[in-house]
């Protein structure tokens, strides 16, 4: 049985944990706020892209671009999935893991081989404890510019014109609102046109080849910066709700330890006063 000391103790300690998730709550806050401004930025422009791209290339021939043509025999899978370097954000990081790592065990005997490729050390780890095949990882990314998403998009579209991988799926977090986020996971290379997208014969200039061969590498390039941006700003929600719920139920459990604290010494009290009253009837009684 813990003592007055021992819960006491345990008191403060929690006291001090509530203090530090509290202090995370702020900081997630303010930059979820930050990652929202730079969210709002790159959203409707990125909508813009994949409407117009979708537009252009619709009804052309595959062969108008290498990264139109969807091969025949699909052998070599790459999954880019979007985690984050930091814990303490719920299951923010295994939901992502969690994807590549289903999709890998329901198609191995499908495919020759399914690589990922990983950003945030966290699913990496992840990935790597249960063996999946990692083909490289992001880690320590401090800022997401366009010289990394340049690097970023011509290394996977290396990859997949090299015959490396004949299809690549992307996998990030969506952000929906500050309590609620949601996996993505879709066809990322080669480009699909949705059947949605309505058909308008652009008059070209320069001809419509050369337009996409320009406009499909910043489209791929563009769809990578979104979904980097959209995993950080779900990160951060992630983490302040977190945060959030850890100082809730730190503050539950010093309320029921100090129930208890309370209950142990007040029943040490009466047990005194009970040795105190028996002392006193056993000297009158002699």
């Amino acid at each position: 049985m813990a003592t007055l000391r021992d819960i006491k103790r345990k008191i403060s300690s929690i006291n001090s944990t509530q203090t530090i998730t509290r202090t995370m709550k702020m900081v997630s806050a303010a930059k979820l706020r930050r990652a929202q401004e730079e969210l709002e930025k790159i959203k409707d422009y990125a909508v813009k892209m994949e409407e117009l791209t979708g537009r252009v290339v619709k009804n052309m021939p595959e062969d108008a671009h290498p990264l139109l043509v969807a091969r025949e025999e699909v052998k070599k899978v790459l999954i880019v999935s979007v985690g984050s370097d930091r814990g303490l954000c719920g299951a923010f990081n295994t939901n992502i893991g969690l994807h590549a790592q289903n999709f890998t065990l329901q198609n191995h005997d499908k495919y020759e081989r399914i690589g990922v490729y990983v950003f945030g050390r966290k699913v990496r780890d992840y990935l790597q404890r249960r063996k999946v095949d990692i083909v490289k990882s992001w880690i320590d990314v401090k800022k997401i510019d366009q010289e990394l998403v340049s690097e970023v998009a011509d290394e996977l579209i290396g990859l997949y014109l090299n015959g490396e991988f004949d299809k690549i799926y992307l996998s990030y977090t969506h952000f929906r609102s500050a309590v609620k986020q949601e996996v993505v996971f879709e066809e990322f290379v080669p480009i699909k046109t949705s059947d949605e997208v309505e058909y308008i014969d652009y008059l070209c200039e320069p001809d419509r080849i050369k337009i996409v061969e320009s406009l499909i590498p910043r489209y791929i390039g563009t769809k990578i910066y979104y979904a980097l941006v959209e995993s950080q700003t779900s990160e951060h929600a992630a983490r302040m709700s977190s945060m959030e719920n850890a100082t809730t139920n730190c503050g539950d459990m010093v309320k029921y330890l100090t129930l208890v604290y309370n209950k142990r010494r007040q029943e040490s009290i009466t047990n005194e006063m009970m040795d105190i009253v028996g002392g006193a009837e056993a000297l009158r009684g002699t």
